[in-house]
């Protein structure tokens, strides 16, 4: 069982770097994960199954984690073309996450919007809109219900205390 874990894990690795647009660290991908030539990420990212959809711009900053089912869709129909109820044409969406950012199960991210440094997405929220730094959010759509400790936070931030 091992064995077959670990050649997953290897395969999972292989697909979400061939695609992936550039990263500072090689990212830990634990689940199927696919991602898009306009995702950029940075260190210690750690997908558990994680999916980008469409070729809008997607930055992930440093020390990401994510639990399964989670996807981020960056491209829409053009709703404001040329035909109703939309055209052939889409629409690119930038999403933007800060560093220290977990992701609960089956989190989905629908729109543009920042997600800020420190953030807890609860599990099968819906984010579409931004989130503050150091929120923990939840809901569709996701709202933010309670705050990191944000003394604890920076003072752990200063010691490098990374997971």
């Amino acid at each position: 069982m091992f064995i077959i874990k670990r050649l997953l894990r290897v395969i999972y690795q292989f697909i979400a770097r061939a695609r992936i647009g550039s990263y500072k660290a090689k990212p830990r991908v634990n689940g199927f994960t696919l991602l898009s030539k306009n995702t950029h990420i940075g260190t210690n990212v750690n997908f558990n199954g994680f999916r980008v959809y469409g070729n809008g711009k997607v930055t992930i900053g440093d020390n990401f984690h994510s639990g399964s089912g989670c996807f981020i869709i960056t491209q829409v129909h053009n709703y404001h073309g040329e035909s109703i109820p939309y055209d052939n044409t889409y629409l690119y969406k930038t999403v933007t996450i800060e560093d220290n950012v977990w992701f609960g199960m089956n989190v989905s991210v629908l729109s543009s919007c920042v997600i800020g440094e420190g953030s807890i997405i609860q599990a099968g929220s819906v984010v579409v809109s931004d989130i503050p730094k150091y929120a923990i959010a939840g809901g569709n759509p996701a709202r933010v219900f309670s705050n990191r400790d944000k003394e604890h936070y920076l003072k752990l931030k200063q010691s490098r205390d990374f997971f």
